[in-house]
């Protein structure tokens, strides 16, 4: 999954995680709220959690929080074991 947040300064990051938790919070009271234009409901809160986990993992990779990792996959050529 490609993160668009990755790249933004910490500072930048910061701002938006505060608008994106702003959102969620406003959702969760049943208020409305307007991101980026966009009208935000309820229906909207699965995006948004998306949204900000994209954010924190943006911020850890600016902060240099994360670590490598390697998935390896093994297809078999028919011997087993």
């Amino acid at each position: 999954m490609d993160n668009p947040f990755i790249g933004l300064d910490s500072g930048t990051i910061s701002t938006l995680k505060t608008e994106v938790l702003a959102c969620f919070s406003a959702i969760l009271k049943n208020q409305s709220y307007s991101l980026n234009g966009r009208s935000m409901t309820r229906a909207n809160l699965n995006d948004i959690k998306s949204t900000l986990g994209q954010l924190q993992a943006a911020e850890d990779i600016a902060n240099g929080l994360t670590a490598q990792t390697t998935f390896v996959s093994f297809t078999g050529n028919g011997s087993s074991w």
